[in-house]
């Protein structure tokens, strides 16, 4: 097993990195990784392995998240042992981008090591955790209108715009592909989608909450840009807090890039605390 340090070096310096990764090593909160887990169950073949998981979904190629490696041991792992399992099954999806997630970094230094020499790009998620009460950052947030947008022309329209107005997602087939997959998998799962409305009445921001294993999940906040600055965001933020601790889920948890700070804040602002970070890899698949 790497050492704290190799870890440390292999975070600092593979890729630019806030400092504040590499100098210390938090261990995910495991209702995280069971909400994790459980979501992978939702995709079409999911193939548990000695180390974690290959789940590939024909159905979406171009999702990454749909079609990866789930590394979930805290133990040594080598690229040739991932990819025994994992290149084949990619393959036959017909997937492109070799991805590959690690829910214990601090033990996947050489794995991620040898994929990044090869070029693939590692990116770090900061996981955070509403800790205490779900709060505001200001009145005016408390007197903003959030609505619950149920699944249907309204809320899909809505969500493609997101997608690749703000998000920035493409090609054109990626964000087809993440609809459908909101739409036929997730909504059916219980995904539900918040909105603040401008004065016309259209969704100008947005929220998601997932509650999976008895685990809440924020995702998909994004405010178009000539709407931004009025706290939209917050309100829809706090608002899922809410009803995720109304559920009676733990958390709820969400991932945002560590080195956006006026990110982190924001939600520190609003209750949530550092909870760990996890790590991934994308690259090109290699010659067959």
């Amino acid at each position: 097993m790497p050492s704290r340090n190799a870890c440390a070096w292999i975070m600092a310096a593979s890729v630019p990195q806030p400092p504040a990764i590499a100098s210390r090593i938090v261990l995910l909160p495991e209702p995280l990784h069971r909400f994790w887990i459980s979501l992978d169950e939702l995709f079409a073949d999911v193939l548990p392995t000695t180390w974690g998981a290959v789940v590939t979904d024909a159905r979406f190629p171009a999702v990454w998240d749909t079609n990866y490696a789930r590394v979930d041991v805290a133990a040594e792992v080598s690229v040739a042992q991932v990819e025994a399992e994992l290149l084949p099954a990619l393959r036959r999806a017909r997937v492109e981008v070799e991805h590959v997630v690690s829910f214990h970094h601090e033990a996947h230094g050489d794995l991620l090591a040898e994929l990044s020499s090869r070029g693939h790009r590692i990116s770090w998620d900061l996981a955070m955790v509403l800790d205490g009460t779900p709060g505001r950052a200001g009145r005016r947030e408390e007197d903003i209108a959030v609505d619950e947008l149920l699944p249907g022309d309204e809320l899909w329209t809505a969500a493609t715009g997101s997608m690749r107005d703000v998000f920035g997602v493409e090609p054109a087939a990626a964000v087809e592909q993440l609809v459908t997959l909101e739409r036929t998998i997730l909504a059916p799962a219980g995904k539900r989608w918040f909105a603040v409305r401008d004065h016309d009445g259209r969704p100008v921001s947005l929220g998601t909450l997932l509650v999976r294993a008895g685990t809440g999940y924020i995702d998909n906040v994004a405010t178009d840009p000539a709407a931004r600055g009025r706290g939209y965001a917050g309100a829809i933020v706090t608002r899922i807090s809410e009803e995720s601790r109304g559920a009676g889920a733990a958390g709820p948890f969400l991932l945002t890039d560590p080195g956006s700070t006026d990110v982190v804040r924001f939600y520190e602002r609003r209750g949530f605390a550092p909870a760990g970070f996890l790590a991934s890899t994308k690259g090109p698949m290699p010659v067959a």
